[in-house]
């Protein structure tokens, strides 16, 4: 279907702009400010403000019986105009990566949106076996479980860099529900300290679930700029919130408020609230590489 949006209130690096979106064979082929004037259907959208299908951060999701999966994701997700999750597996031992990735990517079959995979290791086990590993399976994100100091200290951190190029997985830090504020804080002093004396990809603090994650991340991360951002020749991935008269139209953008249209690759997935549940209908993500945009 060919379609033109119009109108609509975009909100980008705090700036706010109307703007027309031509949309044909469910890609954007026309987006900016101009008026267009072609012979297609209009939407005048001047009551919205629009903005890309949001990113989260799905930790741990449970392996669940289809019906409940459903009501998971859409509950989770699809309501809340999340168009991509960044999920993971975890291992305890190098020996089970093919086994629990495999289960993982099974799990998710029936996702009704993309999909990123990373790795959740203890720092103990974090060797160059394990980044060759990441490489040829093409798992871009290391999740890094930090517990103690002495264990970041003996990482080999230099051979690490080596084998990591050129493909360069990004390295993430998690804790345990067991480690205090104050613990974590000397961990990420530490943590930070190494990955910028030795120059690898990496965020500098933990993921923050059931929020979209904002651009720096998503640029870290690799996704950007084929998720995160509407344009020309891009992903038709967007979502509508209605304008409140003297509402903060910036609640929208920043998850506090649902979105009353989802688009997810051309298709309608959430009509006021209503999901419409697609099975399978996302993709597993492969990422080139990461930190390419930063």
């Amino acid at each position: 279907m060919n379609y033109i949006i119009e109108n609509a209130l975009s909100i980008e690096d705090g700036q706010r702009s109307k703007v027309s979106i031509l949309v044909r064979n469910q890609e954007i082929r026309y987006f900016g400010s101009k008026t267009l004037n072609h012979s297609l259907i209009k939407m005048d959208a001047r009551s919205f403000v629009i903005s890309p299908s949001s990113i989260y951060f799905a930790p741990n999701i449970p392996d669940l019986p289809f019906e409940e999966f459903k009501v998971y994701f859409s509950n989770r997700f699809v309501k809340k105009g999340c168009g991509t999750i960044i999920s993971n597996f975890y291992i305890s031992r190098l020996m089970d990566f093919d086994k629990m990735l495999t289960l993982r990517r099974k799990s998710l079959l029936s996702s009704p949106i993309d999909y990123l995979l990373g790795v959740t290791v203890p720092a103990a086990i974090l060797n160059t076996s394990l980044i060759i590993k990441c490489k040829s399976q093409k798992i871009p994100i290391i999740f890094v479980e930090l517990s103690r100091i002495n264990e970041l200290e003996s990482i080999p951190w230099g051979w690490i860099k080596d084998v990591s190029f050129p493909y360069n997985p990004i390295f993430i830090p998690v804790f345990p529900s067991s480690i205090k504020t104050y613990r974590q804080k000397l961990l990420l002093r530490k943590w930070n300290s190494i990955l910028k004396s030795v120059k690898l990809p990496h965020l500098s603090q933990p993921l923050q679930a059931d929020l979209p994650l904002n651009l720096e991340i998503i640029k870290k991360i690799g996704l950007y700029p084929k998720k995160g951002i509407l344009k020309v020749g891009g992903e038709l991935s967007y979502n509508l919130f209605l304008q409140y008269e003297g509402g903060n139209d910036f609640k929208a953008i920043n998850g506090q408020e649902s979105p009353s249209i989802c688009v997810q690759k051309g298709k309608f997935v959430c009509i006021n609230e209503n999901p419409i549940f697609r099975p399978g209908y996302g993709d597993e993500i492969t990422i080139k590489k990461t930190s390419l945009f930063i």
